[in-house]
């Protein structure tokens, strides 16, 4: 067997002669047969070697590439879900930034309402429970730093109370607008059967003599829904109307008394023939306090005619009220009386048969009857 393997590399490494030259000599180097196998295996090895480090480079840079790659997925999908969150984030600013003017216009509204309507139904209080709408916001008030699935839960449930808050509000205007519409549908089907319908809605809508001013304190209007405005708007004009009915002559101006005389058609008590009567009589005790039944300036006071002892008072909104039989005047010509301030004392003086007063209203200029306006006008109190 050792005589065939010495036979082999022999055969296959023959020994070799290697010529030299170096600095003009000749040298000769021979190659024995072992050393070449030696130097073959040598190579051969280091080949090998370096094939199979080869294989496992090129392996670990497989799997670091498809480590790279999932996370390079991992952090794709991260950010989708963080720019998701981010969208919801925002979109919930925004719907804050909404309900925060929808509150600020409840609130404001709520408190304007007119004394004359009740603050509950039989479905309950039209006030909501005004939530500390900016303090829920703090609390997603920072962009999402990483992925918590708490704070996407958070987020979640944050977007059903915003729902729930919205929903109460938008019942809570539509309650709102009920009561309004109520209320401004009684005011005016009462004028209007006092035949005071068209002149007092157009003195409601003209503000042009009054006095107002203050900061100007806006809503963002961009923020609130066209509906919620109408319905704000509609308690504006009802505030106006309400304004305006506080302003007028509510009451026959006499504690004690009992009517006498219509307002109308008479037969005159001098001479008993027809005549149309302008005013309503009051008659009552001698001396009987007689007070303003609005706040008015005093036009007229005086003697005047058959109104014998005469008072004209001047109040807002086209309304003009007379007394006349006077026993004493008690204001003069120019002067500012205030409701139920007492202006005179019930006589018998000018053309009258006996102690009464006689008390005229006037709507811009047109006798009406003082009796339907003071029933119509209670009715709406």
């Amino acid at each position: 067997m050792l005589v065939k393997l010495k036979s082999f590399y022999r055969t296959f490494f023959p020994a070799r002669q290697l010529l030299i030259r170096q600095n003009g000599e000749v040298k000769h180097l021979i190659l024995a047969p072992w050393l070449q196998l030696t130097t073959f295996l040598i190579v051969l090895t280091t080949v090998a070697w370096l094939s199979i480090s080869t294989l496992q480079i090129i392996s670990q840079a497989d799997q670091i590439s498809s480590i790279e790659q999932s996370q390079l997925s991992k952090q794709q999908e991260w950010q989708k879900k963080h720019a998701q969150q981010q969208l919801t984030y925002q979109k919930q600013v925004e719907q804050l930034a909404i309900l925060e003017q929808k509150q600020a216009l409840l609130q404001s509204m709520i408190e304007s309402l007119p004394e004359s309507i009740n603050k509950t139904t039989p479905e309950g209080s039209i006030e909501p429970v005004l939530l500390p709408i900016k303090e829920h916001a703090e609390e997603f008030h920072a962009p999402l730093e990483d992925e918590h699935p708490k704070q996407a839960m958070q987020l979640e449930s944050f977007s059903e109370r915003i729902a729930r808050l919205d929903k109460s509000y938008n019942y809570t205007f539509g309650m709102l607008e009920q009561q309004i519409q109520q209320r401004h549908q009684e005011i005016l089907a009462m004028l209007e059967g006092a035949g005071l319908n068209d002149a007092l809605v157009r003195s409601a809508t003209d503000e042009s003599d009054t006095a107002q001013g203050g900061p100007l304190d806006l809503f963002d209007e961009s923020k609130i829904p066209a509906e919620f405005l109408t319905i704000a708007d509609k308690l504006l004009a009802l505030n106006n109307l309400e304004n305006l009915l506080s302003e007028l002559p509510q009451t026959l101006p006499a504690a004690d008394y009992y009517i006498s005389s219509s307002f109308g058609l008479r037969k005159d008590p001098m001479n008993g023939r027809r005549a149309f009567h302008k005013g309503v009589d009051l008659a009552g005790w001698h001396k009987t306090e007689i007070f303003a039944p609005a706040d008015a300036t005093v036009l007229r006071a005086g003697r005047n005619g058959g109104y014998g002892n005469f008072i004209e008072l001047q109040h807002k909104n086209g309304f003009v009220t007379r007394f006349g039989h006077l026993n004493k005047i008690k204001v003069k010509k120019g002067q500012t009386v205030n409701k139920d301030d007492v202006i005179g004392l019930m006589g018998s003086t000018g053309r009258s048969t006996s102690t009464h007063l006689h008390y005229e209203v006037l709507v811009n200029g047109k006798h009406v009857n003082p009796v339907k306006i003071t029933k119509a006008l209670s009715r709406v109190r």
